[in-house]
Parts: C-alpha cells; sequence; structure tokens
C-alpha cells in the first residue's frame, strides 16, 4: 500500500485528482483524505490555480463529424 505521506506521490495524485484522471476507488479514497488533510487541500488548490489559467484560455471547438465515426 502507497504512503500517502510521500509528498510525490500527493503531489501527483493532487494533479490527476484536478485534471480529471483520478477515478473509481482511487478518486474515492481520494476524496477522503482531503476531507481531513488540509495540507492536501491545499496541494490540490494549487494545482487548480496552475490549471485554471489554461483551461480559460482554451476555446471551445465543435469536432468534425469525422471524429465521430
Amino acid at each position: 500500500m502507497a504512503s500517502y505521506k510521500n509528498p510525490q506521490l500527493r503531489d501527483k495524485l493532487a494533479a490527476e485528482y484536478v485534471l480529471g484522471t483520478l477515478r473509481g476507488r482511487a478518486r474515492a479514497r481520494f476524496e477522503s483524505l482531503l476531507r481531513y488533510d488540509p495540507a492536501l487541500r491545499r496541494t490540490v488548490a494549487d494545482w487548480e490555480a496552475r490549471v485554471t489559467p489554461l483551461a480559460a484560455a482554451a476555446s471551445e471547438i465543435t469536432p468534425p463529424p469525422r471524429v465521430w465515426r
């Protein structure tokens, strides 16, 4: 079992959580940790601050029909 005290692991999981790539039981476990870990919540907030401007700068595009085939 991984140690959630490892700073590199915490940062990686926070990044995956913010990007939406942390799924299933791993996401549920991480959300459980967030409830009781203010430092982890700050790490998530830091990642959100980094990623949000990128998302805001991207314009919405409609994919061409061939993408859905």
